[in-house]
């Protein structure tokens, strides 16, 4: 058997099989370069909550109640004027450490306060709401046929649409079983009655009832998750992707998606559980890829906007423009705050309400890909059309 192979045959058997749509079809080489992992917050992240800018006199003011917990207990990060919510502090590990930056006022040129057309120009990267390709499909495209890609969701995302070759496709979380009740969904637990396939088949639709309960939490819309799977189990899945990452080094190219942001009520506790869970997940990662495997990875954490600077009537937030942008890694220049922040003046916000958008989307992938990947600009230029060619300095 191929040691590629092998390796990859471990690493599914070791968490329990995987699912893959062309398994192995990329074999690997002696010099695999860089990674780049996208991970995707569908909903809409209140970054204000995660990193604050408590040093602003308008802050406390604009969130009297979300403000609460963070401008007591918030650890601060460096000199930024920002202090990371305590959820967050193994964040503050990887800032501290040079491994982590932020930029606060992170986007794209949506305008539409909709998450579908948000996510849909995001995933395109064309700063067009369509198009024939995503621009990890493009990314892969440039990369050539000796490097591989994966996405760690139950079906081939946008991002990854529409290229030469599509990704292996390992859905980590949740089972994927959503036949809606009715008489075929009684039908089929009829026939696997008393087996161990009815077994299997009940626990499925529980997982899954699980997953939308955990997205309808706190108000929020389960719609704009997309069918992501909860952030609530990513610490087990993070270290399950960082195994098959570590086993298979010729994945330069990774796409993962979570669900849980959309928090327009009971806005803290339910984005601190969210929080918490993200950031433990992130120094697994970390941790299960090792030093090796880390310092090659660079990870691109985004939503597909940010929410209101103001707080809304329910102690929750609502769609807005501008929003949290991480960027990690072992090999990243890291501890900084990036594409720069003014202050929560109305005159300096988007719409007098909203961040605004400081740092293009694009602009920060490209960084990412070229360092990470080395492409050259004029491959940047063909992965993400319209970028306006200012480097995040990752």
């Amino acid at each position: 058997m191929n040691p590629e192979r092998r390796r990859w045959l471990q690493a599914a058997l070791a968490i329990g099989g995987l699912s893959v749509t062309h398994a192995w079809a990329v074999q690997g080489h002696s010099d695999p370069g860089g990674r780049l992992l996208f991970i995707f917050l569908r909903g809409g992240l209140d970054g204000l909550f995660a990193f604050s800018p408590v040093s602003d006199p308008r802050f406390a003011e604009l969130r009297p109640s979300l403000a609460e917990t963070v401008m007591t207990q918030g650890v601060a990060l460096a000199d930024t004027g920002f202090v990371a919510h305590p959820a967050c502090t193994p964040l503050v590990e990887l800032f501290r450490n040079g491994e982590l930056s932020f930029a606060p006022c992170a986007g794209t040129v949506d305008v539409s306060r909709s998450h579908f057309q948000a996510q849909d120009l995001f995933e395109l990267g064309s700063g067009r709401p369509h198009g024939p390709s995503g621009f990890m499909s493009r990314a892969a495209n440039e990369l050539g046929g000796r490097r591989g890609a994966i996405s760690f969701t139950r079906e081939i995302p946008l991002a990854f649409r529409g290229g030469q070759r599509l990704p292996e496709v390992s859905p980590l979380s949740g089972s994927g079983f959503r036949l809606p009740p009715g008489a075929l969904l009684e039908a089929i637990r009829r026939s696997h009655g008393g087996e161990r396939t009815g077994d299997a088949l009940e626990q499925a639709i529980a997982t899954e009832a699980d997953i939308t309960a955990a997205l309808a939490e706190g108000g929020m819309e389960v719609a704009a998750a997309r069918g992501a799977p909860a952030v609530s189990g990513f610490s087990r899945v993070a270290r399950d992707m960082a195994r098959v990452l570590r086993a298979n080094p010729r994945f330069s190219l990774a796409f993962i998606d979570l669900g849980g942001f959309d928090t327009h009520a009971n806005q803290a506790p339910v984005l601190a559980r969210a929080l918490a869970s993200l950031s433990e997940g992130l120094v697994v990662l970390r941790n299960e890829l090792g030093a090796d495997e880390w310092r090659r990875t660079r990870v691109v954490v985004s939503s597909e906007f940010g929410r209101t600077v103001r707080e809304n009537g329910t102690r929750g937030t609502d769609h807005g423009h501008g929003g949290l942008l991480l960027m990690a890694g072992g090999g990243l220049h890291g501890g900084r705050l990036l594409g720069g922040f003014d202050s929560l003046d109305d005159v300096r916000l988007n719409e007098a309400r909203d961040l605004p958008v400081l740092l293009d989307w694009r602009d920060a992938l490209a960084s990412a890909m070229q360092d990470s990947l080395g492409l050259s600009p004029a491959a940047l230029d063909r992965t993400l059309p319209g970028r306006p060619r200012r480097r995040s300095e990752s």
